[in-house]
This record gives structure tokens, C-alpha cells and sequence, in this order.
């Protein structure tokens, strides 16, 4: 190689290296990356010991990864690499997957998996998060003790509270994983969860009835590219959460809504914007995702009071009708457009119900599609979400109005969440 075209490959190794340096430092910093659905790190606080300390340089190296010029694109092409045919035809898990000889009844043949950006596609139409193999004992000790603390208190109030566990989209779809990544850490982490309440919790364990369905079944419940489930497995939960509440409860009971009340449809046309395939760019196709079914009471559902406060505090909705359900013509869907989406607190006011019970139910997403279905069945339903609320107390709740009832519905791969977090003050 002569001289100048050695320094012609110098020159230009060194203008990508301080380009991208200057080009990064003229840019406005990003405070969050609408792909990944988190907060990007900021220019860590320089102080006299900072060159001492080993966090600072850590905290650095991720500023800079995360405010890197051109990082959406770079992240996309990297994506696209982990997703290309050409790599995953080589890897190992796939050159040597084994003839499979299923039932219907086992659900889906997985013939293709990868991982992209920590999540597993499988058959280029399901999306998992890569799962975790550990049981976060000392996490879940910590929640369930606030969780006993909470019921206890409501028994003091004269209130009837049931915990109702929720099966998680992971748990249950453990078989669409790929055999080396499997795990049972999500059922152990259930049952020692459930082993640290106190006898006098009233547990509603949804995931007993969905334990009585194949794998074909479940895959029938749960959204493909987003990590809910579906209406049809909300609608699931919802009976056998009301038929359950009714056995145990001296207040309450009544049937819930059956199929028959339903008009069931088919999602045909729009985007459909799961939560897993928006963090990798949508490499599964939004207009072909996600095809879902739609769930329509015949009786269309109706509140003599209905409120909606959103995370910030402010009240925008007005109108059920614009606060739930599918909205023909609409060119993208997500699971939170349909179903409500997480808000600080929503109020239902139903006399037409058969008792004068006022509910309070406490909830994490999961429980979006039901709200509406539960509302039916009680005189006044108060739903609460404590994770946007900067300052939170379920006692200053339960001790400001009297509920006959509490329902406390979170899933269960959520065992240690900000949901648990049943008294708390601004930082």
C-alpha cells in the first residue's frame, strides 16, 4: 500500500470516528426511545472524584451509547441483521430441530426461531421476551408482605377483598419457546409467590382454568406480537372470575355473560402495533399481525355515570363509546386503543346491576379489556391503577369511602411491580 493511499484510509477512519463524535455532541440529547419503551441516559453530573469512580465511566459509556448520531437507524440494521434469513438458516438450534410429529391439540410446530434485540420470533409470527431463569425470591417476599398488609387492613375496614391471579402470556405459551430456552422458573416463581400469603387471603387463580386447556387453546387466547392476551382469553378470565367470586362471596353473586351475548368478529384491515414488534421495528408485518377476534355485547354497554382520569390527572374522555372498543376505519390498533389503555383511575355507575355493592379493584394492564364486563355485575365500580400516582395510599382509600369489596387482579409473571407498592409518597 504507498503513502497516500495509506493516509487516504487514515483521514477517513479518523473522520467517521470525530464526525460521529461531533455530529453526536451538536445534537440534541433524546430522553427517550419510543421503540425500546425506556428512558435513554443523560450526561452524568461531573464531580472532583469522578475520575475515581468506576460508576461515572460506566454511566458515560451508556450516555453515549444511548445519544449516539444515527443509533435509531444503526439499531434498525442490526435488528434486520438478527432477523435475516441467510444468519438464522445458520443457527444451531434451527440446522438441527428435530422432525416433529404433533397432535392439533399441542399447538403450533416451531420451525424458526431467532432472537432479535432480547425478544424470540418464532415462526416469523409469534414475539417473546427472552425469559428470565431465576426466581426473585427476595422480591417476591417483599411484595407479598405488602399484599397481606393490604388485605389485613381491608378485613379491619369490613371490606371483602379477593387477590385474583391472572395467567401471564409467558407462562403460558412456555411450549412456543425454542427447547434451550425454556424454563420453569415462571411456575416456581407462581407457587412460592402464592406460598407466602397469608391463609386469609382469598385467592381467584385464573391460571387453574386456563391449566385445563391444550396448547392449541392457549395459543387461541393471547395477541401474537404483543404481550397481553386477547379478548378471547380476557373474556375466559372474566367468566370464571365471577363465577369464583359468586362461590366464595356472602355478598355477591350473580352469572356472568356468556357467548351467546356476544357478537364475535374479525379484525381485517389496519395495523395492528404489538408492544414486542414495535421495539424491533415492526419486522413482523403490522397490517398481517395480529388479526385478532372482536368481542361486541349485543346489548351494547351502558353507565349512568362513567369517568375516566388519565396518568397525568387530566380527564379528556367523556363518552364511553370514546374510551373502549374498535373503531372501524381506523388505520393502526393497538391493545391500549382498544381496550381503554392504563389510566390513573376510571369510575363505572351501573344501577341497572342486581345488588348495591360498591367495588374497588386495583389492577395492572391485563385487567384493561374486563373492566367494563365487571362493571355489569356491581352497583358502582372504582378502578385504580397506584403505579401513576406519584403519591398513593390504599388505607387513605379504604378509610375515605367504605367498599364492600376489594379485588386486588394483577398476572402472574407480575410479582414485584410498582402495583405492590400500596402506600406510597412522592420521592
Amino acid at each position: 500500500m504507498n503513502k497516500t493511499i495509506a493516509i487516504v484510509y487514515i483521514g477517513a477512519f479518523l473522520a467517521i470516528i470525530f464526525g460521529f463524535s461531533i455530529a453526536s455532541l451538536a445534537t440534541p440529547d433524546n430522553s427517550f426511545s419510543a421503540s425500546e419503551k425506556r428512558t435513554l441516559s443523560q450526561l452524568p453530573a461531573f464531580r472532583s472524584d469522578s475520575l475515581l469512580s468506576r460508576s461515572f465511566f460506566e454511566d458515560m459509556n451508556q450516555y453515549v451509547n444511548d445519544q449516539i448520531v444515527l443509533r435509531d437507524g444503526m439499531v434498525m440494521m442490526y435488528q434486520r441483521q438478527q432477523n435475516s434469513k441467510v444468519f438464522n438458516a445458520m443457527l444451531f438450534e434451527n440446522l438441527l430441530r428435530p422432525a416433529p410429529s404433533p397432535s392439533p391439540e399441542d399447538g403450533t410446530v416451531v420451525k424458526d426461531s431467532r432472537i432479535v434485540s432480547k425478544l424470540v420470533l418464532i415462526n416469523k409470527k409469534w414475539i417473546f421476551p427472552v425469559p428470565s431463569k431465576t426466581v426473585y425470591i427476595k422480591h417476591i417476599d417483599a411484595a407479598t408482605a405488602k399484599l397481606n398488609e393490604a388485605v389485613k387492613f381491608a378485613g379491619e375496614q369490613g371490606t371483602e377483598t379477593y387477590f385474583v391471579f391472572n395467567p401471564s402470556r409467558t407462562k403460558s405459551l412456555m411450549h412456543l419457546y425454542p427447547a434451550y430456552l425454556r424454563t420453569d422458573s415462571y411456575s416456581k416463581s407462581k407457587q412460592y409467590f402464592l406460598s407466602k400469603l397469608d391463609q386469609s387471603v382469598n385467592v381467584v387463580d385464573i391460571g387453574d382454568k386456563f391449566d385445563t386447556f391444550t396448547k392449541a387453546e392457549l395459543e387461541e387466547m393471547y395477541l401474537e406480537t404483543d404481550h397481553h392476551w386477547n379478548i378471547k382469553g380476557a373474556f375466559t378470565a372474566y367468566q370464571e372470575m365471577i363465577e369464583e367470586i359468586s362461590d366464595k362471596s356472602p355478598l355477591f353473586t350473580d352469572e356472568p355473560m356468556t357467548l351467546d351475548d356476544i357478537h364475535i368478529s374479525q379484525l381485517t384491515d389496519g395495523r395492528f402495533e404489538g408492544s414486542y414488534n414495535n421495539q424491533i421495528n415492526y419486522v413482523i408485518n403490522p397490517k398481517k399481525a395480529d388479526r385478532t377476534i372482536i368481542y361486541e355485547p349485543r346489548i351494547p354497554f351502558s353507565f349512568e355515570q362513567f369517568e375516566v382520569i388519565n396518568k397525568d390527572g387530566t380527564q379528556t374522555i367523556k363518552e364511553f363509546h370514546d374510551f373502549y372498543g374498535y373503531k372501524r376505519g381506523r388505520s393502526t390498533y393497538t391493545y391500549g386503543s382498544i381496550f381503554g389503555g392504563d389510566r390513573q383511575r376510571i369510575v363505572y355507575e351501573n344501577p341497572q346491576a342486581n345488588n348495591d355493592l360498591n367495588v374497588l379493584l386495583l389492577k395492572d394492564s391485563f385487567m384493561n379489556p374486563l373492566t367494563p364486563y365487571l362493571a355489569q355485575h356491581f352497583n358502582k365500580l372504582t378502578v385504580l391503577d397506584n403505579r401513576y400516582y406519584t403519591e398513593f395510599s390504599l388505607q387513605d382509600v379504604l378509610t375515605r369511602e367504605h367498599y364492600d369489596m376489594l379485588i386486588i387482579a394483577f398476572h402472574d409473571d407480575n410479582l414485584f411491580s410498582g402495583n405492590y407498592s400500596f402506600e406510597k409518597k412522592a420521592e
